[in-house]
């Protein structure tokens, strides 16, 4: 009876977790408390799960899944940088505690094994694209949204606009392609697809935000080059009418997009972040200590001040992140965090094109996404932005619902 119990609870968790972790989209867009209360309400619950069947979470199966080794030794990068660095300003926990992300993943991908999370996680998708657009209303009509947030805050590129950026730039792409490739969905299913998929396009525009639209736009065009490569006329046709139509909507904007005053700004912030990997090339400064570190070099005057085109002078003195992707991997983390990094991007890849089909055509945008935004935009270990991540390799690693799965566990290479 008292097994039977435990296994009751254990099924009650599973559903608890899968429920929790969809709401990862609305998390984010409400802010920092509430979606870092969702990972730690899954994490949570997860490891209570394993507890009451006094059986170890991180088995051999979840271990060697393709998108968890990876990350293991990614994470483990970022404790060794510590270890090396020191804790900095902000302390200790604030690079271990990025293992939350990793049990986020790792639980998810766990409870797919025996419920359908894939469905409830892209129903996520679409509450969150729901949630920003009433709150976007919200601050527009009435001066601020539904918790009191001025305006100020959906206009600017920091605070709530970013992360609507952020988390759209993947959402747009996936719904838009989802819906033209998949001839599985019901009328109703794909109209409802696309809705979604436009609304978030939508919530992408309004931020006005360079990379988030570059990375939905080159996104899209992902699925184009995709039905050329399948020669799906109607379907290509299709979604250059939707490119068409953005481009459109894009063309007030063309203003923002010929003003390279921030580009050259990235430039002096690149040069300094190569640095910064130069003085610590296999295992970087650290994640905490990244912004000590590169307020020194910059001061330093070891990394001469960039001369633009148009003979403005750049020399920042402090910067919060690198502003590229790869750079910010190899500052922080050095050469052994990029290549745990990339094996981790490269097997979730691999993945996607193993089997394409259903939901899962959304996913081809994902790695030009990924690489768009990577090259000028958001902070990989910003905590919102990883959370993001994290919810796409979800996606990406989870079961189909149907007893399959789209990756071996032992394959993990």
């Amino acid at each position: 009876m008292m097994r039977q119990n435990r296994h009751q609870w254990a099924s009650s968790l599973d559903k608890f977790c899968m429920l929790t972790g969809a709401l990862l989209p609305i998390g984010i867009i409400i802010g920092n408390v509430a979606f870092e209360a969702v990972i730690a309400l899954v994490d949570i619950a997860w490891i209570i799960r394993w507890v009451l069947l006094k059986e170890t979470p991180f088995r051999k199966k979840i271990i060697l899944h393709p998108l968890i080794l990876p990350w293991i030794l990614w994470f483990g990068t970022i404790i060794v940088s510590l270890l090396i660095n020191g804790q900095g300003i902000v302390g200790w926990a604030h690079d271990a505690v990025y293992i939350r992300y990793l049990f986020f993943v790792a639980a998810l991908i766990d409870v797919s094994e025996r419920l359908p999370v894939h469905k409830y996680l892209i129903i996520g998708l679409g509450a969150g694209a729901a949630w920003a657009a009433i709150n976007i209303l919200s601050a527009y009509t009435l001066g601020y949204d539904l918790f009191g947030r001025p305006m100020l805050r959906y206009v600017s590129k920091l605070k709530e606009s970013a992360r609507i950026a952020g988390l759209f730039a993947y959402i747009a792409p996936f719904f838009l392609g989802w819906a033209v490739l998949d001839r599985t969905m019901t009328a109703k299913q794909r109209m409802l697809a696309v809705s979604v998929g436009i609304l978030a396009l939508a919530l992408v525009f309004q931020t006005q935000i360079r990379t988030a639209l570059l990375a939905s736009a080159v996104g899209i065009a992902a699925f184009i080059a995709y039905l050329i490569y399948t020669k799906s006329r109607v379907a290509m046709i299709t979604l250059t009418l939707v490119c068409a139509g953005g481009a459109i909507l894009a063309l007030p904007r063309i203003e923002s997009f010929t003003d390279l005053g921030s580009t050259y700004a990235r430039i002096y912030i690149w040069k300094v972040a190569l640095q910064m990997w130069q003085d610590n090339p296999l295992f970087g400064v650290g994640v905490a200590s990244f912004e000590a570190v590169y307020k020194s070099i910059a001061a330093s005057g070891l990394v001469a001040p960039y001369t633009a085109p148009d003979g403005s002078i750049i020399h920042l003195p402090e910067a919060l992140h690198a502003h590229n992707l790869f750079l910010m991997l190899l500052a922080c983390n050095g050469v052994v965090g990029l290549c745990m990094f990339l094996w981790l991007f490269a097997n979730a890849v691999r993945l996607i094109f193993r089997r394409l089909d259903g939901w899962r055509f959304g996913l081809i945008a994902w790695p030009c996404v990924v690489i768009v935004i990577g090259f000028t935009g958001w902070n990989i270990y910003h905590g919102w932005y990883q959370a993001v991540f994290a919810y796409c390799i979800v996606l990406v690693g989870c079961r189909d619902g149907e007893g399959k799965t789209y990756v071996m566990e032992s394959q993990a290479v």
